[in-house]
């Protein structure tokens, strides 16, 4: 019995200095905080990635909308320049994955019916010149041209890509044309 006692005495008093002992307690709490501090970080950076991709993509739109606005006319050649000017404008990021539609948009003299009058492809198919486009309500006036442009980003976070599927990212701009009531395609 005296051993017995001996035994849970001197239990009792280590359990007290082990409980009293903290030097191990920081390297246990680094230990539980270092996979959420990755995660954070991991997290934060993609992001910000996501976020700077979403604003180039918004500058490549409301550019090349404005480019072509201003000319009274484009070739195919100015168009393929002007798409072409997007790669630098998406820079870093690659243009891989990035896909624009560039076209103008003519509505009828009752503001009913708008069609493709043309339109350039950068990365996908071109869409068929003279087909009937649905514009957001309100937006059709009678006898009206608009430039169009749709830019989308199919964007892959660096990390958990395999997890993670492409968000994509897009924007769609409309601009009237600056100089005069139409931007001809001219070859």
């Amino acid at each position: 019995m005296r051993c017995l006692s001996r035994l849970t005495s001197n239990a009792g008093r280590r359990a007290g200095a082990l409980r009293r002992d903290e030097r191990g307690m920081i390297a246990v709490e680094f230990a539980l905080m270092i996979p959420i501090a990755v995660l954070i970080l991991v997290s934060e950076f993609t992001l910000g990635e996501a976020i700077s991709i979403s604003r180039k993509v918004a500058i490549t739109g409301r550019t090349l909308t404005d480019l072509v606005a201003r000319r009274a006319s484009v070739s195919t050649a100015d168009l393929t320049t002007i798409l072409n000017a997007s790669t630098q404008i998406i820079s870093p990021f690659s243009t891989a994955n990035l896909t624009i539609i560039l076209a103008e948009l003519t509505t009828d003299e009752k503001g009913e019916t708008t069609k493709i009058v043309w339109n350039e492809p950068f990365n996908t198919t071109k869409l068929v010149d003279g087909s009937t486009f649905v514009l957001p309500a309100g937006m059709a006036q009678a006898s009206t041209s608009l430039i169009y442009a749709y830019v989308r980003y199919n964007y892959t976070p660096p990390f958990g890509a395999k997890i993670i599927p492409a968000v994509p990212i897009r924007y769609t701009f409309y601009i009237n044309p600056r100089i005069t009531s139409s931007v001809p395609r001219v070859n």
